[in-house]
């Protein structure tokens, strides 16, 4: 996990987390990337806003709250990469709110913030829903992590760098 701009279309560049290899299904899953993923869904479970989303969009929830479900994330850094891992129900869940392809992963950026999926559509990656999710939550405190009620305190080496210097 690290920090990283992006560029908007209007030349302007915005802060955000980006990962460092991808979480989920087959992906590196690095305890600071998976930890950060995880830590970021339960802190989606603080955010009314998004079973609202779910109904803005008209998101066939099947009568899942989000909220409920990010509420169960495990925040314990750890993540198998195979398809019985309880985490990647809740990145599905994600992808499916997003509207993005399913594959069960968060993808570090690359370059663009967005990327070109099946029959051209253009997507915005999913660590960047997850960066906004964190801006909903918490606007006065983001992009500092470290200063969010419920700091997964060791994501701290990553993100105090950033912000303090020796």
């Amino acid at each position: 996990m690290h920090p990283e701009f992006a560029e908007t279309t209007d030349g302007r560049k915005i802060f955000y987390w980006n990962l460092d290899g991808a979480v989920g299904l087959n992906g590196k899953n690095n305890f600071d990337d998976v930890l950060f993923v995880q830590w970021c869904m339960y802190k989606a479970s603080k955010w009314p806003g998004i079973d609202h989303l779910t109904q803005i969009e008209n998101f066939d929830t099947k009568g899942v709250s989000f909220r409920d479900a990010f509420a169960k994330v495990n925040i314990n850094g750890r993540c198998s990469g195979l398809k019985d891992d309880p985490l990647l129900d809740q990145i599905n869940l994600l992808q499916a709110l997003t509207q993005g392809p399913m594959d069960g992963r968060v993808t570090p950026i690359h370059g663009s913030a967005r990327y070109t999926g099946l029959f051209g559509i253009r997507y915005v990656y999913l660590v960047i829903w997850l960066n906004n999710i964190l801006k909903q939550v918490h606007p006065k405190e983001y992009p500092r992590l470290d200063l969010m009620p419920e700091f997964a305190f060791q994501l701290g080496p990553q993100v105090k760098p950033v912000f303090w210097e020796d």
